[in-house]
């Protein structure tokens, strides 16, 4: 039977629309998903979670929060308190094959803020005798102030109330609301101020973290190793808070070193028990000393230290230490370092010690006057340049012959002796010292590894020239521009000796130190005088100036301004030290008229030497280390000064 297209389509149609038919009749008859969400009752911050009690004819029904700073819903369950404010819970259900999805019901409530409730601290012991008391406070949140209705009879300041006149003193305490907590109802104390009280303090309860300072050194008496200090902070050797410092004393004295501890409120604690580290750990302490009947030969013992002894504190939070010294002759760089301490090194805040057994037996701290970087007494302004080395000459060239000459060798074929007298490292070339061509000469220290082609027959290689025997000078303005080198060990100098060397010797010849720099202490300068004292041995007067920045970093001018009966040393024009004629107790010194008028001259040296007394240890893994000169000059001033002669 043949059948046409159009009887298809017409028959396809008819059954689409029975179908459809048949849909929208099941449709109408399915029933409609009912969501039960009982109201939630109004609640308070800080209550327990309100479980969800929801329930429905058909499917799954899931509560969440549309107000997720107030309240959170846990595990469909429970709604959680999380903050003061109104909380909206919303509960939906998709329906299944036999339910339509169930019209969304939405609950919500108030959660109030809660009770802040306070607390004071009695203080009935408030008295003329006893004036002073700690008040203490509880409160459930936010933070309390105290306050006086009774300013006339006491003040307070912070936690403390301080009694000034016999009468009534009342303190208020009020802690304000917080975005979650009420205001608390302000509370009031009364104590009658009389002229004493029947009722004992109580006995306070002392609690860390610790803070141990000494109070026997400070700015005016050490040097403060300010650079020092932050980096050990840096490397999480040390609390936030850590000082250090270097005091220099006389040999086999006896320092007495006090410390004042104070608790975690800051309150200085009494009955503490102290640990004090002499020769610490991880210092590399080398003086020999004497704590008690204990004694170190300053030999360190890492990871122990030297000597470990212990003090307790007396009613003010303070307890002292004898340190004796038992090294007889004075030596820069010879040390015990110190440090006090309760729970440990890492965790207290501490101050850190160095004692430098550094001035001779009778000697005082500083040796002269130390300028504390003050230009008082400054650098003159009435001087006329004599003559200077500007160092202009071609890349590659050594000083020039007409003012220098280089000092070679380890020191064993001197006087000196082997190590230069001071257990240096270094052996001297002259291929160590060069100019730049950009008018800087540059003394160069360096290993094999860091310089294969300037070799001795040392490790390390440095440079050294002196202006012995071309250029001779008596008294005036001395002043050299110089950039540190970078690195533990290094040990540069811009110092003057006497050129009578050859026929009195050291000594008594006179050394003028203008500036003396290591490189383990790079934000610190040094000044020295050194001399022959009345008793016939060597003694010298030191002074230091601390910095705020590395001297490696850039160029700073030292300069020397030497009369016949004083010499003032200098840092970028601040006085770092002066020393007088009066303070050595000679008659005749060095560095002015000897018994017959005649005036002494003096010969400046450049040098960078390696480790040593003064330059410490040498930092591992360096192998090269530069000491840049831009320029030396010689001034008359004040009628002192001359031409220099050979």
């Amino acid at each position: 039977m043949r059948i046409s297209l159009k009887h298809v389509v017409t028959a396809a149609m008819a059954l689409l629309i029975g179908l459809s038919a048949n849909v929208q009749a099941q449709s109408a008859t399915m029933p409609t998903a009912i969501i039960t969400f009982p109201t939630l009752p109004k609640t308070t911050f800080g209550s327990p979670d309100l479980p969800l009690q929801i329930t429905q004819t058909a499917g799954y029904t899931t509560a969440e929060s549309t107000t997720p700073a107030t309240c959170s819903v846990i595990s469909n369950s429970v709604v959680r308190i999380l903050a003061a404010g109104t909380c909206r819970i919303m509960a939906t259900n998709p329906g299944t094959s036999t339910h339509k999805p169930a019209r969304a019901v939405t609950k919500s409530f108030t959660i109030a803020k809660a009770p802040n409730v306070l607390t004071i601290s009695d203080f009935g012991w408030l008295s003329m005798a006893n004036p002073t008391a700690d008040i203490t406070t509880t409160e459930t949140a936010g933070v309390t102030v105290l306050s006086t209705t009774s300013s006339r009879y006491c003040t307070i300041s912070g936690n403390k109330v301080t009694a000034i006149k016999v009468g009534t003193c009342t303190i208020r305490a009020t802690s304000p609301a917080t975005a979650n907590y009420l205001a608390a109802k302000t509370v009031s104390k009364s104590v009658v101020i009389g002229l004493a009280s029947s009722i004992l303090p109580p006995s306070p309860s002392y609690v860390g973290p610790w803070t141990i300072r000494q109070r026997t050194f400070d700015d005016t008496n050490s040097f403060n190793r300010v650079g020092d200090a932050a980096a050990w902070v840096a490397n999480k050797w040390y609390n936030p808070g850590l000082r250090a410092q270097i005091a220099q004393v006389a040999v086999q004295s006896t320092t007495k070193i006090t410390y004042l501890v104070t608790d975690g409120l800051g309150r200085p604690t009494p009955n503490k028990t102290i640990n004090l580290s002499v020769g610490k750990r991880h210092g590399g302490s080398t003086a020999s000393v004497k704590v008690g009947t204990l004694t170190s030969n300053g030999v360190d013992k890492t990871p122990l230290d030297q000597i470990l002894v212990t003090g307790t504190t007396d009613s003010k939070g303070v307890v002292s230490f004898d340190i004796v010294g038992l090294d007889t002759v004075p030596k820069a760089g010879r040390y015990t370092q110190l440090a006090a301490w309760i729970t440990d090194l890492a965790i207290d805040t501490i101050d850190i010690t160095n004692l430098e057994y550094s001035l001779p037996a009778g000697g005082s701290s500083g040796g002269g006057s130390n300028g504390g970087g003050s230009s008082g007494g400054g650098v003159p302004t009435d001087k006329t340049l004599l003559w200077s080395d500007e160092f202009n000459s071609a890349a590659g060239s050594g000083p020039i012959s007409s003012n220098w000459s280089p000092d070679l060798g380890d020191g064993c074929n001197t006087g000196a002796g082997c190590g230069w007298g001071n257990g240096e490292s270094q052996s001297y070339a002259a291929c160590a010292n060069k100019q730049d061509g950009n008018g800087l000469m540059i003394i160069t220290s360096s290993t094999p590894a860091g310089d294969p082609n300037c070799l001795s027959n040392k490790t390390w290689t440095s440079g050294k020239f002196t202006t012995f025997g071309k250029k001779h000078f008596s008294y005036g303005y001395f002043e050299a521009r110089l950039k540190m080198p970078t690195g533990g060990g290094t040990w540069p100098a811009f110092w003057t000796l006497g050129t009578n060397i050859n026929t009195v010797s050291w000594p008594l010849c006179g050394e003028l130190d203008i500036m003396e720099y290591a490189g383990n202490s790079p934000f610190i300068n040094t000044s020295a005088v050194h001399y022959r004292n009345p008793s016939g041995n060597h003694e010298y007067k030191m002074g230091a100036l601390n910095n705020s920045v590395a001297l490696s970093q850039g160029f700073h001018t030292y300069g020397m301004l030497w009369m016949p009966n004083e010499v003032k040393f200098f840092i970028d024009d601040r006085l770092v030290v002066t020393v007088k004629k009066s303070d050595t107790g000679l008659t005749y010194w060095p560095f002015g008229p000897n018994a017959s008028g005649v005036d002494p001259k003096m010969y400046i040296i450049f040098n960078l030497a390696m480790g040593g007394s003064y330059g410490g240890g040498i930092q591992s893994g360096l192998t090269k280390a530069n000491f840049s000169i831009d320029y030396v000059r010689y001034y008359s001033t004040g009628g002192y000064g001359s031409v220099p002669t050979n």
